[in-house]
């Protein structure tokens, strides 16, 4: 008789934050209309000014938090994974680098749809748990607060500052945004085999050269980390641990947040212009985007846990619990839904339809996700994954 795999029990409020991150990340992804780098003109002064707001909150919500999110919880996931095999002697961490390369595989045909999709980064950074796992809590503590210091981009802002380095990009972040351009055109007016052909390598070295430029690898690694030490801690096992790390964490992560969007704000006053600025604003924005991600996982859990609002957060919960399928699902039906090839809707829609269009997408995918979910242990994709990680039967049917 062949062994069949078990699905482990779910804790309802980490796929319902999951769910939240996920909603982020769509509603931002229209916003730049899924990297089809395009800001529509409107005639009317009024509707102008409203997509001008409707972009701003958005960006401000959402940009860089809900993927932090999305990324600590991954850091979180792959700690369950070890631990649970761990319990049964089981050494899992070829099994986990395996269940990496075909993330990269699922990511990498994604990224042929949709060059802004995150699965590659993810499998290619994701091989650094692997050592991290048995190295000792105070010290993956360390290093997970040195890589969110930034410190490359510190002493770059700083040497630029100083007039030691030349107020200009470099040659890799030239060439990131010749190739951004480029992608616009291609975007806008190509077939749908043109953004297939763009996609096969420079859609996919675009995004690694931005995750290189912009210094996001260091904090997503460090992110990997903090879900690993949420899991050490056992924070995530129940619901009076993961109520005191909130209320805990909730006021400092707000005093962070305070004082470095004030420094972020402050800049330009103070007069910092040119590249130095772009440098200033993409590290002061990283720590901006690492207390707010702190402020909503808190909040999100007192809220969950504290108020009668749990019975509604419970139903984007199956948006979690399958995501990967919800994330693939969004790039599928967004870039036919805004780029040149398909309904053009970057072109021919405002900001704020664009932004009532996300609601739209995000809607569907909890009504799916929820009839789906009730029928099925897996979504689709996770199904498929974890088949080919274990190379066994496993149940789809409830």
């Amino acid at each position: 008789m062949k062994k069949v795999i078990v699905p482990g029990k779910r804790i309802n409020s980490i796929d319902a934050l999951r769910g939240f991150a996920l909603f982020g990340i769509l509603m931002f992804h229209c916003m730049e209309h899924f990297d089809l780098m395009y800001t529509p003109v409107l005639d009317s002064p009024f509707w102008q000014e409203v997509d001008t707001i409707v972009l701003d909150t958005i960006t401000f919500l959402f940009a860089g938090k809900s993927y932090a999110i999305f990324s600590l919880l991954f850091g979180l996931s792959f700690f369950m994974q070890m631990d649970s095999q761990a319990d049964k002697d089981v050494d899992f961490r070829f099994r986990f680098l395996w269940r990496l390369a075909l993330l990269l595989v699922l990511g990498y045909i994604n990224g042929l749809i949709y060059m802004g999709e995150f699965f590659v980064v993810y499998a290619i950074l994701g091989v650094v748990l692997v050592p991290l796992f048995k190295v000792k809590t105070k010290w993956l503590a360390i290093i997970a607060g040195i890589l969110f210091l930034q410190i490359p981009e510190i002493i770059s802002f700083v040497s630029l500052l100083s007039g030691n380095s030349l107020n200009e990009p470099s040659a890799t972040v030239v060439y990131m945004d010749k190739l951004y351009v480029e992608s616009a055109e291609t975007f806008i007016n190509g077939s749908f085999t043109d953004v297939l052909n763009f996609n096969l390598w420079k859609g996919q070295f675009a995004k690694l050269l931005w995750v290189w430029n912009s210094l996001r690898y260091p904090q997503l690694i460090g992110l990997f980390i903090t879900g690993m030490l949420i899991g050490r801690y056992g924070i995530h096992k129940s619901e009076d641990k993961m109520l005191k790390f909130s209320y805990k964490v909730l006021p400092y992560s707000i005093a962070v947040f305070v004082v470095f969007y004030s420094i972020y704000l402050l800049l330009p006053c103070m007069g910092v212009e040119g590249y130095a600025l772009r440098v200033g604003n993409v590290l002061f924005k990283t720590y901006i985007n690492l207390a707010m991600m702190l402020m909503y996982i808190s909040g999100f859990m007192i809220l969950y846990y504290r108020t009668n609002t749990r019975r509604i957060l419970d139903k984007i919960a199956p948006v979690g619990r399958m995501s990967v399928t919800t994330y693939m699902t969004q790039g599928f039906i967004g870039v036919p839904l805004f780029y040149g090839f398909g309904l053009n809707l970057a072109v021919e829609f405002s900001l704020l339809q664009c932004f009532l269009a996300g609601l739209v997408i995000y809607g569907i995918q909890i009504i799916f996700s929820n009839w789906w979910m009730k029928r099925y242990y897996y979504g689709p994709v996770e199904w498929l994954w974890r088949t080919a990680t274990w190379f066994k039967r496993v149940p789809l049917k409830r």
